[in-house]
């Protein structure tokens, strides 16, 4: 037989399974994050990697040109 206190426990419990849940699929980011390369028109590249090494980025801008600094950060 169930008592109403073991069934509000059990509700209760539910209920903050689904709001940790929920907080925890929104925290999740999102496969890959894209930005706007710096300096090549528009392109996009990975976020994530131009954060990593910024230098990179721009050294391979500089010296290997657009197409490769893009392909490098994609």
């Amino acid at each position: 037989m169930l008592h109403p206190g073991m069934v509000a426990a059990a509700s209760g419990v539910a209920a903050v399974g689904v709001v940790c849940a929920f907080f925890l699929w929104s925290a999740a980011p999102a496969a890959v994050a894209m930005m706007v390369a710096p300096g090549a028109g528009g392109a996009l590249i990975s976020k994530a990697a131009f954060l990593a090494n910024p230098q990179l980025y721009f050294h391979l801008l500089r010296h290997a040109g657009v197409a490769a600094a893009v392909a490098a950060f994609a």
